[in-house]
């Protein structure tokens, strides 16, 4: 009796077992862990521990598969989270630090999951459609054209599915078609991004403002910022009022959701897909009561060319260490980690500069160099509370890089170097003292690199 109870019991389990085993190795979706490296922009000479974030991943045939994971961050490598996908792990072969969306490719796996489809016309087939509206994710600033779900999914993406083939991405309120998946995926670069306009614009234009701006021509719509870098800036100004996009009259537009039809006229063709990097788009323009044509390449959103970067992209933070004294180029991520109420704890004045002059254009690459902090050494005591400055001269020259920082230390035929901050305060090293001090910090704080500047 104790016999059979106790076969019975272990075929129950073993049922059990097995029918958890193949609802794993049938799911459409498979869970992923992606490691990144945690880079500082306040302490880059550190290289901090990889963290860790966990989430679904699809098998998009041979040995590839295709997660969303953290934006604006450096991915090393992922592995599976499953006991029945156990594999080395997973290269990183594409990703897009403005979506998260990531492109893994599996070395040696002899145990493949169930392939999903991405192809368009089953998508357009089986997948339900409804309201869209074009958004940004968190930390993106690049627009993409979502449907709006009728209630609110997880805080982390996910994968939306009809049996095998890929809806898209659902992500809080928005689903993110599979049209963004399979753009991603045809690109042919490590660093893969979707199309970013370049400019903002008003479309809604009061009375005064038409009156002012565009006298009697119509509906326009007004230019409100030409980002440096990315788009027609130097061509197109704030101000402007752009009357037609790529051989369309807006005069043809309505008001209703007219926000959305220009994002579609300048990111997509006439048959409504998205056109690729680099593709030509032309405005036609009002300006001091004369129209203007405009044409400017299609480009991913990238903060390069801004005075105050938003991050550095692809690399650790540059920095310079004089004196023990810390200098580094302001981001706005250097001000974000002063936590999540970096608006309260960070220096004032280096927040108002990110808030108002980030996008600022300048006719020539410029940085704003500041003073992080400074190294407790001997040879440096009275500068303690030197901490978040701006450098503005060295030896009356105006600091307007790093790089610049470090061509004048190197090549300047002088023996005294003055170093005047914003405050009013002034520091005064020799050549001497700054080869001594370099070679203090390195004795005490066994910091083997004293810079990581572009070459």
């Amino acid at each position: 009796m104790k016999t059979n109870l106790f076969l019975s019991l272990f075929c129950i389990t073993f049922s059990f077992t097995n029918l958890f085993a193949i609802d794993i190795e049938n799911s459409n979706s498979v869970d992923v862990l992606v490691s990144f490296q945690k880079i500082s922009h306040q302490n880059p000479w550190i290289i901090g521990e990889p963290f860790v974030k966990k989430g679904k991943a699809i098998h998009i045939g041979g040995s590839r598969f295709f997660t969303v994971t953290l934006a604006s961050q450096k991915p090393l490598f992922a592995e599976m989270d499953s006991y029945d996908f156990a594999v080395p792990r997973l290269k990183i072969v594409a990703y897009d630090p403005e979506s998260g969306f990531t492109l893994l490719e599996a070395v040696d796996l002899t145990k493949l999951p169930k392939q999903v489809s991405l192809d368009e016309r089953l998508v357009n087939k089986y997948c339900k459609t409804g309201k869209t509206r074009y958004t940004r994710l968190p930390f993106s600033k690049t627009p993409i054209k979502a449907y709006l779900l009728e209630k609110r999914e997880l805080d982390d993406p996910n994968f939306s599915f009809h049996d095998s083939v890929v809806c898209g991405v659902t992500f809080q309120d928005i689903l993110i078609p599979t049209e963004y998946i399979r753009f991603f995926l045809n690109g042919n670069e490590s660093i893969r991004s979707f199309p970013h306009p370049g400019w903002s614009f008003d479309v809604q234009l009061t009375p005064s403002e038409r009156k002012y701006y565009s006298k009697d021509i119509g509906r326009g719509i007004l230019v409100s910022e030409a980002f440096p870098g990315i788009g027609p800036a130097y061509n197109l100004f704030p101000g402007d009022v752009v009357i037609g996009i790529n051989g369309i009259s807006l005069q043809t537009l309505s008001d209703w959701d007219k926000n959305d039809k220009v994002m579609d006229l300048i990111l997509r063709d006439k048959e409504g897909k998205l056109r690729p990097i680099g593709s030509k788009t032309n405005l036609t323009v009002y300006r001091n009561q004369q129209k203007l044509n405009i044409s400017y390449a299609l480009t991913p959103y990238k903060s390069d060319s801004f005075l105050i970067p938003e991050q550095a992209p692809g690399r650790k933070p540059l920095y310079l260490i004089l004196g023990g004294f810390f200098f580094t180029e302001l981001t706005g991520s250097y001000i974000k980690e002063f936590g999540s109420e970096y608006r309260v704890k960070s220096e004032k004045k280096l927040l108002y500069l990110t808030d108002f002059y980030q996008k600022k254009i300048h006719p020539i690459r410029e940085r704003i160099v500041i003073l992080s902090r400074v190294f407790p050494l001997d040879g440096n005591v009275g500068y303690q509370d030197f901490q978040d400055l701006i450098l503005e001269t060295v030896n009356g020259s105006r600091i307007t890089s790093l790089q610049q920082l470090k061509s004048k230390i190197d090549r300047e035929d002088t023996n005294v170097f003055a170093f005047e901050f914003s405050g009013g305060k002034i520091a005064l090293f020799t050549r001497r003292d700054l080869v001594d001090l370099k070679t203090e910090l390195q004795n005490i704080y066994k910091i083997d690199r004293t810079q990581n500047l572009e070459d």
